[in-house]
């Protein structure tokens, strides 16, 4: 549902413009003169602004002008009356986004409106995408052939074709170990769906600090902090109508839970600096490596916002237990990074398949892509080898660990012995690689305190 102004002085034509933008699903706020409409503009500009460009007082051609100088993200289509075609041009060179001529027809009057929504929405993704500067994985696709990754093929399958009479569909709650693909599974269920062709949005909850992520997810209104000094539109607003993913939803704080619990439940956003609440419509999806129950527990996360994500859980298995999928993953990754790399075409020797499948991957399908972009780089030949993989001796020997389903660390003993400081060593190499050297969160997920870790890395000379 979009917000709309729309100014026409003419009341009958008003009020039958105002009931058929309602009837197509949109909120219209109507004013009788361009001052009328400022007054409106005041209480939080709309996603689109219709405007007579004759108008008694001040014109619609300086209501325009204002307007795309204040709010330059808000759309303007302006009426002209029949055979001023010249106003249609001058509004349009001064940054209209389309035309109607009276007498208006209620037909095209939707097309217009529709078309001008639909290229704002496209415009905000693109600039997201832009100012985060977010990579978009090439390829989406769940691959493997295993039963885990057939049933996980078809559960997304089901999911992204079930959609409520809102447009959106059923909130999915990621669960699984870190790199296990919870993202990419995202994206699948999002390229699967009606709305494939809608915004994706991902927000990844550790990366952006605390005091900086209300307002990427609400946005905000000129002047409503030192630094805005433009309106901009939140990422629920990005992502209307298509789908907003949460990434370790987990780390969220308290305060900001509580807010998209709000949103959650009434489907309304209200920008900082804004008295006015904004209808959003977009599928929500959230992940975490975390045991949400426990942090509930904790008093760390929400009760009802948990239960107001886990709508539908899916867990995705951690790649040590994909069998065959181990090799196809590999397979793809090293097709896809030497066409990146503009090399020839890498394959992997038996040696180095049956490397990859004894090594029990801690990091799971994201430390199995960089490993093999790694040795497809570093190859000196066109055949990689178990050796040009770098993986840790200790840890591709015949012995096992892991951690168990119930948190608990497995091991198989009877396969041979361990050298327990290479593990903890291997241990904080993954969490400090997990964390791109950031000592203290690679201390909270290895459950140390930070002299702990500082110890750690002295002892193991990894600083």
């Amino acid at each position: 549902m979009s917000d709309i102004i729309l100014v026409e002085d003419e009341e009958v034509l008003r009020r039958s413009l105002g009931k058929t933008l309602e009837r197509f699903g949109h909120s219209v706020r109507t004013a009788p003169s361009a001052e009328a409409a400022e007054g409106l503009m005041a209480e939080g500009p709309p996603d689109l602004l219709i405007t007579d460009f004759r108008l008694p007082g001040m014109s619609g051609h300086e209501l325009l002008l204002a307007v795309k100088s204040a709010h330059p993200h808000v759309a303007v289509i302006v009426i002209t009356a029949h055979g001023t075609i010249d106003d249609a041009v001058a509004a349009m060179r001064e940054g209209a986004a389309d035309y109607l001529r009276k007498p208006i027809d209620l037909q095209e009057l939707g097309i217009v409106v529709d078309r001008c929504l639909k290229r704002e929405s496209l415009k905000r993704e693109l600039d997201y995408y832009r100012t985060r500067d977010l990579a978009v994985p090439a390829d989406d696709g769940i691959i493997g052939s295993s039963p885990a990754a057939e049933q996980l093929r078809a559960l997304v399958a089901k999911l992204a074709g079930l959609q409520k009479r809102d447009g959106t569909g059923a909130t999915i709650l990621l669960t699984g170990e870190t790199g296990t693909g919870k993202g990419l599974t995202a994206r699948a269920v999002h390229k699967s769906s009606p709305q494939r062709d809608a915004p994706f949005i991902e927000v990844n909850c550790t990366a952006i600090p605390d005091n900086l992520l209300e307002a990427e997810l609400m946005g905000y209104e000129r002047g409503a902090f030192t630094d805005a000094t433009a309106a901009k539109a939140g990422l629920f607003e990005a992502a209307e109508g298509g789908t907003i993913f949460f990434d370790e939803i987990g780390h969220m704080n308290t305060a900001l839970q509580a807010k998209l619990l709000k949103v959650i439940d009434e489907k309304k956003v209200r920008r900082l600096g804004s008295t006015r609440d904004r209808v959003v419509r977009a599928r929500i999806v959230t992940a975490t490596h975390m045991d949400l129950v426990a942090r509930v527990a904790e008093g760390k996360f929400l009760e009802d916002l948990y239960h107001r994500i886990n709508v539908i859980k899916l867990e995705l298995p951690p790649l040590r237990s994909r069998g065959d999928d181990i090799s196809e993953l590999a397979e793809h990754f090293v097709a896809g990074h030497s066409s990146e790399y503009g090399l020839a075409p890498r394959r992997l020797s038996a040696g180095a398949l049956a490397a990859l499948r004894d090594y029990p991957w801690p990091g799971n399908i994201r430390e199995l892509a960089h490993a093999i972009e790694r040795a497809v780089v570093l190859s000196t030949s066109e055949t990689i080898e178990a050796d040009d993989l770098g993986l840790p001796a200790a840890a591709v020997s015949t012995t096992r660990v892991a951690l168990g389903a119930d948190g608990g660390v497995d091991v198989e003993f009877s396969r041979g012995g361990i050298d327990l400081e290479a593990v903890e060593a291997e241990l904080i190499r993954k969490a400090m690689a997990f964390t791109d050297g950031n000592q203290a969160k690679a201390a909270r997920v290895l459950g140390l305190s930070r002299d702990a870790l500082r110890y750690r890395l002295e002892k193991f000379g990894l600083r």
